[in-house]
């Protein structure tokens, strides 16, 4: 910006040039006409305030009766939802008392902690632990239904036949048994021979073994069994199918009355076998030690577990029984007696055998503690005890078994059932 050129007497002195204003009006007149101009601009500020003040009277006014409307209509809401609550209440109440009246008449002990807000919560938020209990509730109920061995009160009317079927991975025979309807007509080697064709090997989880590839004789007068297979028989193929036969025949020996068995092939006396060499007849030799029981699920963990023997030298029943809390895995077969389970052990000459368990043990009525109950009661019997009494237990019943009797040993293992 350039620098201005006039002094400041020069600007006086033009400024004195020019013309003089005057204004004639009087003093008051030019206050009224500010105060006139003031007043208006005051009076305009105020328009938009008073505008939106009677929109918003007039929209309440319209709006009132529907937000009245409106309240009322929640109100009879939050009285049905409660109306609604107290009935649901009421039902479940009801329904309640009805699953306790039989409860009581199936238990005659009272549920004890139907009132306790800490269990209610549980069950809601799934609390492992009452989850756990709820399991354990429910295998209770169905633990008698899942007993695995025959019993005495099983042969009213049936015959009671036992096989040695292969695992799937041959290295295990699990004895397997079935109900069929006596008949006095028949030996019972006639109904082992007809039921072979029943058997559902696959659906059990073992090796589809039978029918056996033989034909059968049976001198029953001197309990004398013939086998005859065919020139292609694969009973020969490796050591194991040899081993598996032998032991299979063993089985009907033990199970039938059989005495000997004579090998034919063809008709013609003798069997040639790849490792055995040839043989004409099977006498089983004599077997040392006992057999003692374990699990085997042959159907995955959750499935209801085979009863498998293997049978051991050990000096007492109460060595087996502690050999059973131990695994084998070199057989597949898990332990069946819980490892955190202690007892004693007590022998009677008349046949009866006492265990005691400590009192740290917890026996829970619950579908693993049946069958371990069984195993026991099974490798009792090869150590031919007739019954076993189970004392200082938690519980007074176990699925069918009642604690406070001597339990029978059972008749034989691993009940199936047939197609029908």
């Amino acid at each position: 910006m350039k620098e201005s050129k006039w002094s400041d007497e020069q600007l006086q002195e033009l400024l004195s040039q020019m013309p003089k204003i005057k204004d004639s009006r009087d003093p008051r007149e030019i206050y009224q006409t500010i105060q006139i101009k003031m007043g208006k601009q005051k009076k305009r500020t105020w328009i938009m305030p008073a505008a939106a003040a009677a929109a918003a009277l007039l929209l309440l006014f319209i709006l009132a009766p529907n937000l009245m409307n409106w309240q009322e209509s929640a109100d009879k809401q939050v009285e049905i939802k409660s109306d609604q609550t107290q009935s649901s209440e009421q039902i479940t109440g009801d329904n309640y008392s009805i699953s306790e009246d039989k409860d009581e008449e199936s238990n005659p002990e009272p549920l004890a902690k139907e009132e306790d807000p800490q269990e209610d919560h549980a069950h809601l938020s799934g609390d492992p632990e009452k989850d756990s209990k709820n399991d354990i509730s429910m295998k209770s109920v169905s633990s008698e239904a899942n007993t695995t061995a025959v019993y005495e009160e099983d042969l009213a009317g049936k015959e009671v036949l036992t096989y040695a079927i292969p695992d799937k991975e041959a290295q295990n025979i699990v004895p397997v048994s079935v109900l069929v309807d006596d008949d006095p007509d028949r030996t019972k080697f006639a109904l082992f021979e007809d039921t072979m064709n029943k058997l559902t090997e696959d659906a059990w989880g073992l090796e589809d073994y039978y029918p056996l590839k033989a034909n059968f004789t049976h001198d029953q007068e001197n309990n004398i069994l013939t086998i005859d297979v065919p020139a292609d028989h694969p009973y020969s193929m490796s050591s194991t199918t040899e081993l598996l036969l032998e032991k299979v025949m063993a089985n009907i020996i033990n199970n039938l009355d059989i005495e000997k068995i004579n090998l034919r092939t063809e008709g013609k006396v003798g069997i040639e076998f790849s490792h055995y060499g040839y043989r004409d007849e099977f006498i089983p030799e004599k077997s040392n030690g006992n057999l003692i029981y374990y699990f085997f699920y042959s159907n995955g963990a959750d499935s209801t577990p085979f009863l498998v023997p293997l049978r051991e030298e050990l000096n007492s029943v109460k060595d087996a029984l502690k050999a059973m809390k131990q695994n084998r895995t070199e057989n597949n077969l898990q332990a069946s007696i819980p490892d955190d389970i202690d007892f004693e052990i007590e022998e009677i000459k008349d046949g009866k055998l006492i265990i005691r368990f400590n009192n740290e043990s917890e026996i829970v009525d619950n579908a693993p503690t049946l069958h371990a109950i069984e195993a026991i009661l099974l490798t009792a019997k090869d150590f031919d005890f007739n019954t076993v009494k189970l004392e200082n237990a938690d519980v007074d019943k176990i699925g069918k078994f009642d604690l406070t009797e001597e339990l029978k040993v059972p008749i034989a293992a691993n009940k199936r059932d047939l197609p029908n």
